[in-house]
């Protein structure tokens, strides 16, 4: 009985190892990035401490990485658009654009001021 209640705890243990790990790779892939547009980055979500400002700070601003199978399309940019406006009823308005888009945008600012 007390075998099989362990083997199910560490079934359920298990089961969340790789979403972590997928979490943490994207985590990795976007500071990367954020440092080919020469930008400050550091990635503050280090082993699953879960930093409570957010996953990552670039220039100061931190940002959350979310990594899913499947993104609801809406919120992808279709036709020829740079990007999706969106706000759910008494939301704040919010903007889904490509990662090189907004790193881009942060990299010219960072240069101008």
């Amino acid at each position: 009985q007390k075998k099989k209640a362990s083997m199910k705890k560490n079934q359920y243990i298990k089961q969340g190892k790789r979403n972590r790990q997928r979490g943490a790779e994207l985590q990795r892939e976007v500071v990367r990035l954020a440092h080919e547009f020469e930008l400050t980055a550091f990635n503050r979500d280090r082993g699953g401490a879960q930093h409570e400002m957010g996953d990552i700070e670039i220039e100061d601003k931190f940002f959350g990485c979310k990594r899913k199978k499947r993104i609801a399309k809406w919120v992808m940019p279709e036709k020829e658009e740079e990007g999706v406006f969106f706000r759910e009823d008494h939301g704040p308005l919010m903007v889904s654009v490509p990662a090189e888009l907004l790193l881009f945008m942060m990299s010219m600012i960072k240069k101008t001021i």
